[in-house]
């Protein structure tokens, strides 16, 4: 068999998944968070429909929870670690769905590397629930184009009813999945207006009317699942204050924003190898439009190649919403929902690189955003093996399952993230004066047998004694240094 650069694409694509894995997912990665934590937390005890959402709130659908839930059911095996396991599977699903957009072996492993190893300011794609919504929606896009491909009706119905579900469990995950609906029906409205004439394609929308119905229901169905979600969840006042910021919160977002690309582009963010990467980037643009311009390259048409179109769209729209939305001025303009817009905008770079005629230009092009991803991917990941490799924050809190069953009372950093290591035996509950995601498990606390308390991020010293959800809680013994935080027993003397 004849060897060629393309037998090593799948090999390469399955080597950076498996070090992404090892560097980022939950059982391995040295900076977890309690946000990540919640996850690994709701595996061993949920139940619909009150895990239906995020602890606490009426938006993020637990989609990863739900699914481990059974699997720890079945197995018995650590929830951190089939959290991981699971997380990584639904990425790299969504990842495998988009190869059926993008080609050639060049852009699949730049993508590989885009989508397991992002710049450090676009980790959050992998770490939360962003990298999961935009794997649903991949995988929809995937189902509907299989949909469009195929003659045998019933298997043209199957396709789109399962695009329509996994749109639906794309909106139920993140409620910026809606942008990639509105991008999807830009892109069809744009598209139909430019084949109206066309008589081929005249013939072919005459037997759009039974899919048309199947979408219908699924809308329905989609809207009635979804506002039963929310109304048996908690509701949150900052999304219900309008999508649109005021003029005062827009200005601080574009400034929050102006402020943070200024400074990588000074070297002065948390990793000066994503500076590069922005240099770089940023210099290669001129040499892109150099090119389109001396080789009067084609615009790519809307009917040859429409997924690029959803794609740009889907980028546009993703940012323009981040910018003008009111909950995300509220919750600082995180960098966290610009994720989806760097991954939607790479997506469509490549796609349109992988159309661009062959010349010099496009190899040079090549070469030089091959050399971005790369340096991109480097930011993201260099501080965890250099100058010293960064144990798992799994590996250190570990340290806890010795103590047996325990309930642990802390700053919200430090409480739900102490438990990971084992739920079942561990309960964690941030302090009253906190962001307490979910009571129950505050209640579950006090049924422990040994109550500590952890000072780091909240207290001072730790006091003779303290009120805690109306119990008041007496200190017994000395602290305890252990998985890097400062512990002491506390029992309820009052309730």
């Amino acid at each position: 068999m004849k060897f060629s650069a393309d037998n090593l694409v799948y090999p390469g694509i399955f080597l950076i998944i498996l070090l992404s894995f090892f560097t980022f997912s939950e059982n391995f990665f040295p900076l977890l968070t309690s946000d990540m934590a919640v996850n690994i937390l709701m595996t061993p005890s949920f139940s619909l429909p009150h895990d239906i959402y995020f602890w606490g709130q009426d938006r993020s659908g637990n989609l990863i929870p739900f699914i481990t839930h059974y699997l720890y059911t079945f197995t018995g095996w650590a929830p951190v670690f089939l959290v991981s396991v699971v997380h990584y599977l639904v990425l790299t699903a969504g990842f495998l769905a988009l190869t059926r957009f993008v080609k050639s072996g060049y852009g699949r492993i730049c993508l590989a590397l885009i989508w397991f190893f992002p710049p450090w300011h676009f980790l959050e794609f992998l770490l939360i629930l962003y990298g999961i919504q935009a794997s649903c929606v991949l995988l929809a896009l995937n189902f509907l184009d299989r949909s469009f491909g195929t003659k045998v009706q019933w298997k043209c119905l199957a396709w789109l009813s399962s695009s329509c579900l996994m749109f639906i469990v794309a909106v139920w995950v993140s409620d910026m999945a809606l942008i990639s609906l509105f991008a999807l029906l830009l892109l069809g409205s744009l598209y139909y207006l430019l084949t109206f004439r066309d008589p081929v394609k005249l013939v072919v929308r005459r037997g759009l009317l039974v899919p048309a119905f199947i979408v219908a229901f699924w809308l329905v169905a989609g809207y009635l699942l979804l506002h039963y979600a929310k109304s048996v969840s908690t509701p949150v006042q900052i999304y219900n204050k309008g999508f649109l910021a005021d003029p005062v919160s827009l200005v601080s977002t574009v400034k929050i924003v102006y402020n943070s690309v200024i400074g990588v582009f000074l070297f002065a963010s948390e990793s000066s190898i994503e500076s590069v990467y922005s240099w770089v980037l940023l210099l290669s643009i001129p040499l892109m439009w150099i090119s389109k311009n001396k080789h009067q390259m084609t615009r790519l048409k809307i009917t040859e190649n429409p997924w690029f179109y959803f794609f740009l769209f889907e980028a546009i729209l993703t940012l323009a919403a981040v910018i003008f939305s009111s909950w995300v001025a509220a919750n600082g303009a995180g960098r966290r929902y610009f994720t989806t817009f760097f991954i939607s905008a790479w997506i469509s770079l490549i796609i349109w690189l992988e159309n661009a005629p062959k010349n010099k230009w496009k190899t040079k092009m090549k070469i030089i955003l091959a050399i971005v991803v790369v340096i991109g991917s480097l930011s993201g990941c260099f501080r965890f093996y250099y100058p010293q490799i960064k144990p798992s924050r799994i590996r250190i809190l570990s340290a806890m399952r010795s103590m047996g069953d325990i309930g642990i009372i802390a700053e919200y950093w430090n409480s739900y993230l102490t438990a990971s290591p084992d739920p079942v035996h561990i309960k964690a509950t941030p302090h009253d004066k906190d962001y307490v995601r979910n009571p129950e498990l505050a209640t579950e606390v006090f049924l422990q047998s040994r109550i500590y308390l952890i000072k780091d991020g909240w207290l001072e010293s730790f006091p003779d004694s303290i009120v805690q959800f109306g119990r008041v809680l007496k200190k017994r013994g000395n602290s305890i240094h252990l998985a890097d935080s400062w512990l002491n027993r506390y029992e309820v003397v009052k309730k």
